[in-house]
């Protein structure tokens, strides 16, 4: 895919996260630090327009890395990976996906990477 082909999605998908997500204020930061503004980008990726955009633009990055899975960090992947695992479906290139908490879990099989990752994956890490 060219870049020039996803521009209208890109810009529809920037629309998105400017009236969605990015708000101004008086805000206070993880880091402690304050802001006047900030960008929750999850009220775009659980937005069922947002969520396709982002699966649709993120998937051929995800399959050109020649990937397995796709994942990242409990809570803020876990709408990007759904999107991108049911895209890839929809595209004949399905990758699996998986979670990862930041504790284990103390009942179940107590794992602390859920999902369907297998030894030897090439995997795609979320960072959000």
């Amino acid at each position: 895919m060219t870049e020039e082909k996803n521009l209208p999605d890109r810009k529809r998908l920037m629309q998105i996260i400017l009236e969605r997500s990015f708000k101004l204020g008086d805000f206070t930061l993880s880091s402690g630090k304050k802001s006047d503004y900030y960008v929750d980008c999850r009220t775009t990726t659980l937005h069922p327009e947002g969520a396709c955009l982002v699966a649709k633009l993120l998937f051929p990055l995800v399959k050109e890395a020649g990937a397995d899975a796709v994942g990242g960090l409990t809570l803020g992947a876990d709408p990007v990976t759904a999107a991108v695992i049911v895209e890839s479906f929809r595209q004949g290139a399905p990758v699996r996906g998986f979670i990862v908490r930041k504790e284990k879990k103390e009942h179940g099989r107590g794992r602390k990477i859920e999902g369907l990752l297998e030894k030897g994956d090439r995997a795609v890490w979320l960072k959000t």
